[in-house]
């Protein structure tokens, strides 16, 4: 039964880590510590599965506020923070921006499962262009590809990714990247 349950334990663990790891970095821009944040939630919960109901959305809410109660009290306790807090004219995070960081989670997550979907060559020249911020040259340069080749790609990417992305989640994607 061990096996099962720590079967379960990493499949949930695969599921979510990823967005959660981006979703603590959207909040304190620190990689190395949003990984922290984010085991530090997963060893929580499973310390405490048996009193947390074990719907799906329970347990991906509990793992997120646990995400953001830890950087908050973190933050409260880290004089270092402080002064990044002061560049950016925060103080602390208020609902909005938590809701928006959780939405701009959820539509990469979204996106990148459609990303994976594209033929080898889309997906790297999509990934190059989109999400590296390279050019069509500089693409071509590095891939040994004309530009015509990279424009093509990206447009049947770009058009893969707005036929199979929810409408709502376009806009938001249109705000993220330039295209």
């Amino acid at each position: 039964m061990d096996v099962v349950y720590g079967l379960a334990e990493k499949g949930l663990f695969d599921k979510y880590y990823k967005g959660m790891c981006y979703f603590a970095y959207t909040l304190i821009r620190d990689y190395s510590l949003a990984e922290d944040f984010v085991q530090d939630a997963f060893i929580a919960y499973f310390g405490k599965k048996e009193q947390i109901p074990s719907q799906e959305s329970v347990v991906k809410s509990y793992l997120y506020t646990s995400v953001k109660n830890s950087i908050l009290n973190w933050q409260r306790r880290n004089k270092v923070q402080e002064k990044y807090w002061e560049k950016t004219n925060f103080t602390e995070f208020d609902d909005v921006d938590i809701d928006n960081a959780i939405i701009e989670t959820e539509v990469m997550e979204e996106i990148n499962r459609i990303i994976k979907e594209l033929p080898d060559a889309c997906r790297t020249i999509f990934q190059l262009s989109y999400l590296e911020g390279l050019s069509n040259q500089e693409i071509a340069d590095e891939l040994n590809l004309s530009i015509n080749t990279i424009k093509t790609q990206k447009r049947r990417g770009l058009n893969h990714v707005r036929s199979r992305l929810n409408p709502e989640y376009f806009l938001i994607l249109i705000s993220f990247f330039r295209f």
